[in-house]
């Protein structure tokens, strides 16, 4: 009788956890049989070594996933408001945000110190295995090479493949994060940049502990990018196939429960419009945003400059005014028209449109005409061009400098 109550003790202690615990992921929205990455056991917070714990910005690494069989440690810098005011840490709650950089990118201390400023807790880890020295550390998960990312898919061992490390240990990141005392646990977020906005799609669509995600210039379908459908093209069938299958964020996007903010600009070099739009669709209307930035520039600093993705944040988790919602266009002969709505009054719009469809996305011609806000009916009206148009989308911004953007309109 005494082992009969210790055992329904246990479980009704295990049932209290998943029932109640907010930290695990949630894997019943995930319907797939053939997922290779462990969440529950990522949703556990790894083991830490703190290397620097006095400056305004610590750093430390934490264990990931095994690497051609062997285990891995990742880098990371970490910061949060008290720690770069040098005030105690622990008596303040904060919302947290992981930080995925992109190719050729690192753990950037500064990256990590713009979000502290900003009122957060932030985490950036190194996903090449270098230190902050851009050595490697004792124990690298794989480097960023082309190999690593593509050709290794044709060796067999699916879990040696570059993106396979890259989103365990961005789980992981978050499973760190949520460990921390200081940490508002419902209230975690996180954005990534080109590859880093690759692995968002995936990340944000799996851990569904985030509540909002902006995956930057990053998208799926990989195989109709004009730069990375072509190292896939050089992989023989079967490894394409696969590749589509395990690695491209087009098979996660479905899954989400995560809100989404899908944030490029419209000529980006390898994130182009089409595969773009067929991305951002795969997650419901009520949880995605999608903000096209004109002629947006690709890189880092590019990436996580934007204002947008702040605001897009708090919007989410403190509910305060979101980025202006522009609804599909309806036109007649001569004119076309959106609804929007706006919390902001709305103080700029502009319509883009292009007729070229011989030109790479980067070199693609764009036209800007005005686009008229009638704040009364809560439309934008423009002329529909003479010869109408291949691609377009409405650009706006409001009172407080806030970009906001319809999605891309693809004839």
């Amino acid at each position: 009788m005494k082992k009969l109550v210790i055992l329904l003790l246990l479980i009704s202690l295990k049932s209290f956890s998943q029932n109640t615990g907010d930290l695990m992921i949630d894997q019943k929205p995930i319907k797939t049989d053939s997922l290779l990455w462990d969440l529950q056991t990522l949703s556990k917070a790894p083991e830490v070594q703190w290397i620097d714990k006095t400056s305004k910005v610590y750093s430390l690494i934490y264990n990931s996933v095994d690497f051609e069989g062997k285990p891995t440690q990742v880098f990371a810098y970490y910061s949060n408001p008290d720690i770069l005011a040098g005030k105690p840490v622990g008596s303040n709650k904060f919302p947290g945000v992981v930080l995925i950089h992109g190719g050729g990118g690192q753990a950037f201390k500064a990256w990590v110190e713009k979000w502290a400023s900003e009122g957060y807790a932030a985490i950036a880890m190194d996903l090449s295995g270098n230190g902050a020295d851009g050595k490697k550390v004792a124990q690298p998960g794989p480097e960023q090479s082309h190999e690593n990312k593509f050709d290794k898919i044709e060796k067999g061992n699916l879990k040696n493949v570059w993106t396979y490390h890259a989103v365990a240990s961005s789980i992981l990141a978050h499973s760190l994060l949520l460990s921390f005392s200081e940490i508002d646990k419902s209230k975690t977020c996180l954005t990534g940049i080109s590859w880093g906005g690759y692995l968002t799609c995936i990340v944000g669509s799996l851990d569904n502990r985030f509540k909002a995600a902006v995956p930057v210039y990053g998208c799926g379908y990989y195989d109709e990018s004009d730069v990375f459908k072509e190292p896939l093209n050089q992989l023989t069938a079967n490894g394409k196939r696969r590749w589509m299958y395990y690695f491209d964020p087009s098979v996660y996007m479905p899954f989400a429960k995560t809100k989404f903010c899908f944030l490029n600009g419209n000529k980006d070099k390898f994130y182009n419009v089409v595969p773009y739009s067929k991305t951002y669709h795969l997650v419901k209307e009520k949880r995605r945003k999608v903000v096209v930035l004109p002629d947006m520039r690709h890189d880092h600093v590019s990436g996580w400059e934007p204002k947008e993705i702040r605001y897009f944040f708090e919007s989410v988790i403190n509910k305060t005014a979101p980025i202006a919602k522009v609804g599909k266009p309806k036109s007649n002969k001569s004119r076309m028209v959106v609804s929007y709505k706006s919390e902001v009054p709305l103080v700029m719009s502009e319509f883009y449109f292009s007729n070229d469809t011989v030109s790479s996305n980067e070199k693609r011609v764009w036209i800007k005409q005005e686009a008229t806000i009638e704040t009364g009916k809560r439309v934008i009206t423009t002329s529909i061009p003479k010869d109408n148009f291949k691609y377009g989308f409405f650009y706006l911004k409001d009172r407080n400098g806030i970009s906001a953007s319809s999605e891309f309109i693809i004839h």
